[in-house]
């Protein structure tokens, strides 16, 4: 037979949950007000707008550079931005491969900046400009004190400049770093001749089209040159040689 539980000692137990049930919404309206509070006090406070702007990754243009073009400022709100919004403004700067914004810390946003890679210089004149490796050019204010990339001379339509970076961007490092200077010389049957000047003292004479296809030969070929006789190596059409002494002596 089933045992029967009183109502009065029930009720000790019913009164327990009852506390126990008010003890916690009182918990979670403290906890509520607390968070409400705190949130007041911190976008009231200099945590909340941005104290330092850092800028990672930047070689071709300066921090304040890029601080400028962001359209970021101390003292702004560090909530009152959309991040996509201002790595658009950035990224709309040609040289700049890929941007990342990011809020860190208590009131810190850093600007993580990929820039597009220097493959060569353009020479105009007297003037240099880095090439990047997209085709486009930034100008540079003074003279390159490292000449340890291509220098490309008559090279300032961007078409045909995009197509010898393409070109170089084939070639092995090694043997980007033999090639010291090249011209573009046009001509009737081909618009896209060119004449390299070789960093060992040989003269190469080819088309941008066929530059890295044909290029990757060029250690193998100056190697089978009897005595290292420099002179100018034609891959234009096969691939023939000259000695300086017999190319140049004709003219």
């Amino acid at each position: 037979m089933d045992k029967v539980i009183d109502i009065e000692e029930r009720i000790p137990t019913l009164r327990e949950r009852r506390k126990k049930r008010t003890n916690r919404r009182f918990i979670i309206l403290i906890v509520i007000f607390l968070i409400t509070l705190l949130t007041l006090l911190y976008f009231q406070s200099p945590y909340s707008h941005i104290g330092r702007i850092k800028v990672e990754g930047n070689h071709l243009q300066s921090k304040d550079y890029y601080i400028k073009h962001s359209g970021l400022k101390k003292g702004n709100s560090l909530w009152d931005f959309k991040s996509s919004k201002i790595e658009g403004l950035i990224k709309s700067k040609q040289i700049v491969k890929n941007v990342e914004v990011k809020r860190s810390w208590l009131n810190t946003v850093t600007l993580s900046i990929k820039e597009h890679k220097d493959v060569a210089f353009l020479k105009e004149n007297d003037q240099y400009s880095l090439v990047l490796d997209n085709g486009q050019t930034l100008r540079l204010s003074k003279l390159p004190t490292r000449l340890d990339m291509p220098i490309l001379v008559g090279f300032e339509n961007k078409k045909t400049r995009v197509k010898m970076i393409r070109q170089l961007k084939q070639l092995s490092s090694e043997l980007t770093a033999l090639i010291s200077q090249v011209n573009l010389i046009p001509n009737d049957s081909n618009p896209y001749a060119i004449q390299m000047f070789m960093n060992d003292g040989f003269e190469v004479r080819g088309s941008i089209s066929s530059l890295a296809s044909k290029l990757k030969f060029y250690p193998s070929i100056i190697s089978q040159i009897k005595h290292k006789d420099k002179g100018v190596i034609d891959l234009e059409v096969g691939t023939f040689y000259r000695s300086y002494r017999d190319e140049y002596s004709k003219k």
